[in-house]
């Protein structure tokens, strides 16, 4: 028995292929297209990475010499104060020795003072006669004594005792001066009395 068949059907209609020359070229324009796009991207993204690093290191530069600065400055007041300080006491330590120096020449006076005239009016007192002044120079060699007295007389044995004091032997008292008035011309109920003496090397 024979049998048609209909070449017309569509399931019989021959297929064109699915990877064609034309399909390859489109895919391959495509695929250009998006490497350019993604190249163009990440040039910009380079460009703009680029950029902020530059205004970050030009951030960073200020900074850190403000970092820097109260380091320094703190160093310098710290070395200042250290130097004025040493300057100082150097100033100090040389006056010292200057004074240590006078006092060991006796340039600056008595070493000891002068607690040593004072013990020696002490130890000569005399309830006729009494000490109202009494001063020293700054070399020590020249005194004076004021006081008054009762008594005229009682003055000679006085001197003769403080003479024998080791601060005052060597020492002539060669100025006196007397007075029994006062500026009226009305007599005192005392004498009033002053006396100085020069210091004098022995021979």
């Amino acid at each position: 028995m024979a049998q048609q068949l209909n070449l017309l059907d569509a399931r019989f209609a021959p297929k064109p292929p699915r990877l064609s020359a034309r399909t390859g070229l489109l895919a391959m324009a495509g695929l250009l297209a998006l490497s350019l796009l993604g190249a163009v991207a990440l040039r910009s993204l380079a460009a703009s990475t680029a950029a902020e690093q530059r205004s970050l290191v030009a951030q960073a530069g200020p900074l850190k010499a403000q970092a820097a600065a109260p380091g320094a400055s703190a160093s310098a007041d710290v070395a200042g104060s250290a130097s004025a300080e040493l300057s100082q006491l150097q100033a100090l330590d040389a006056s010292q020795r200057r004074i240590r120096a006078a006092l060991e020449a006796g340039v600056a006076g008595a070493r000891e003072g002068h607690a040593d005239y004072l013990l020696a009016l002490a130890r000569q007192t005399s309830g006729a006669l009494w000490i109202t002044g009494f001063s020293v120079s700054d070399d020590g060699n020249d005194v004076e004594l004021t006081g008054r007295m009762t008594d005229s007389a009682v003055l000679t044995e006085y001197l003769r005792r403080l003479n024998a004091e080791p601060r005052f032997k060597g020492r002539p008292f060669a100025q006196l001066n007397l007075r029994s008035a006062d500026t009226n011309g009305a007599p005192l109920p005392y004498i009033e009395f002053a006396l100085r003496s020069t210091y004098t090397a022995p021979p």
